[in-house]
């Protein structure tokens, strides 16, 4: 009994620590309603990850700059995925969701849905020296996270 009662503590305490972590970016937080960000930080081809906080939600997205030399905002998850809390990662000149393996090419123009999955974007857009993201279009992505 002592054996098969140490067992499941084992195995609950196991599960509990490997569950999906979602990673903590360059926080970045509101200046009115929107969130902004330096253009020349992230108008250099790469991808910039960033965390936004609501309530006890990190809101984790990313900003990347299309072929087309646009800048463009995605989630940090997609449309189908998201429930697995994985995110993307680069990997060379893709962006690549982690928890079903598909990849999109970091300088597409658009990047439409592949299958089930497809990163699901922000509203931005550039003001002066800023990129810039609503607030409440961050808000009200909370739910995919």
């Amino acid at each position: 009994m002592r054996t098969a009662f140490s067992s499941l503590l084992v195995s609950w305490l196991l599960l509990q620590g490997c569950g999906p972590e979602l990673p903590e970016y360059q926080i970045v937080e509101a200046t009115g309603d929107v969130v902004r960000i330096a253009r020349s930080t992230v108008a250099d081809g790469e991808v910039h990850f960033f965390t936004f906080k609501h309530g006890d939600k990190n809101v984790n997205f990313l900003v990347r700059t299309d072929g087309t030399g646009l800048l463009r905002a995605h989630l940090d998850a997609c449309f189908s995925c998201y429930r697995y809390k994985r995110g993307y990662v680069v990997e060379g000149s893709d962006v690549v969701c982690i928890a079903c393996r598909l990849s999109y090419r970091i300088d597409d123009d658009e990047w439409d849905y592949i299958g089930a999955c497809a990163p699901i974007p922000l509203r931005s857009a550039v003001d002066g020296n800023s990129f810039i993201v609503s607030t409440a279009h961050l808000e009200r992505a909370a739910r995919y996270f």
